[in-house]
């Protein structure tokens, strides 16, 4: 028994260093293309004054990210500041937890803030991504749209494919959730806790499909959330000294966190964005050398902003928790 539940474990092991191994050739790749001296010269000559504008940008994305999140919620369940310290949180636990493992942070913390049960906060994160595959494909397609037209066809039809999620997902998890009554229930009190979960998170995305207002609200949200993330891409290139059309640098940064959707990437997102932006960008006529060494500026801002931000946001969080339990044990 014990060497039959240790293959899933295995095969997952396997499948994260292969993942991590193609995500290092990838970064290798863009690293030999970009030199890191180029890369590294970019990051020095970068404008400081557009560079706090960056970072006072993607501050103000977080803030309307912390928004969206308050929306996905009950009313009155997390106040927006609180949010916002959530989602900046679990922004920078995404980024720089391997594998992905680091998605869990939000329900983790949800459970800690919010009072949510794990279920049902997983039930949120994946309203939130969601909402993020939909706004992507909308993006997308202004963007495909406003560089090339109608000359791209199959760059619109991966954007609009981006859309699809919205649909197939109350399917998907009523698909799931017969599932596992059928399967995982009659196994025992194991499975039954299993089903258990797969329904609360079902039952988490019907509550939100009963408030439309804020559903649409929080679909707004990420709309304005995503136009801020590639106003901070922009400005960070403008500060090295590429100020691009805005319509390209729309596309080519659509097209690199589509890239970085892929089940392979080292901690902070490293080797699949980067080389989804340099492909992107050498397609829309950048050099190559350029694109590769832009994009790897760049994504290091970044970091530094998440990892900022991020630090912060666990702090005040920490801060607070500790308060909270004062409070409690004084009473």
């Amino acid at each position: 028994m014990q060497a039959i539940a240790s293959r899933p474990r295995t095969r997952r092991v396997a499948g994260r260093l292969i993942g991590a191994g193609i995500a290092v050739a990838l970064l290798a790749a863009v690293i030999t293309i970009a030199r890191p001296e180029a890369v590294w010269n970019l990051l020095l000559a970068t404008d400081a004054r557009l560079l706090v504008i960056a970072a006072l940008t993607s501050a103000t994305f977080l803030a309307v990210r912390g928004l969206r999140l308050q929306l996905l919620l009950e009313r009155g369940r997390l106040g927006w500041p609180r949010a916002t310290l959530v989602a900046a949180a679990a922004q920078g636990a995404a980024l720089f937890a391997p594998a992905r493992t680091g998605e869990l942070a939000l329900p983790w913390l949800l459970k800690r803030t919010a009072k949510r049960d794990f279920s049902s906060a997983v039930g949120t994160l994946l309203a939130a991504r969601t909402l993020d595959l939909a706004t992507l494909g909308l993006w997308g397609v202004a963007a495909v749209l406003a560089v090339r037209g109608l000359t791209e066809p199959a760059a619109l039809a991966i954007s609009a494919l981006l859309l699809a999620p919205i649909a197939l997902l109350p399917l998907t998890l009523a698909a799931a959730d017969r599932l596992a009554l059928r399967l995982l229930a009659p196994r025992g009190l194991a499975g039954r806790r299993w089903a258990r979960r797969v329904r609360r998170v079902r039952r988490e995305l019907e509550k939100l499909r009963r408030r439309p207002v804020r559903l649409l609200a929080a679909a707004l949200a990420s709309v304005i959330m995503w136009g801020l993330q590639w106003t901070v891409a922009w400005v960070l290139l403008d500060a090295m000294g590429y100020r691009w059309p805005p319509a390209t640098v729309v596309a080519g940064s659509t097209a690199a966190a589509v890239a970085n959707l892929l089940p392979f990437n080292l901690i902070g997102n490293l080797g699949t964005l980067e080389a989804g932006w340099t492909a992107a960008f050498t397609a829309l006529g950048v050099p190559l050398e350029v694109a590769a060494a832009t994009g790897l500026a760049a994504h290091l801002w970044g970091l530094i902003f998440a990892a900022t931000f991020g630090g912060a946001a666990w702090a005040a969080l920490s801060l607070k928790t500790t308060r909270g339990n004062g409070k409690a044990a004084s009473r």
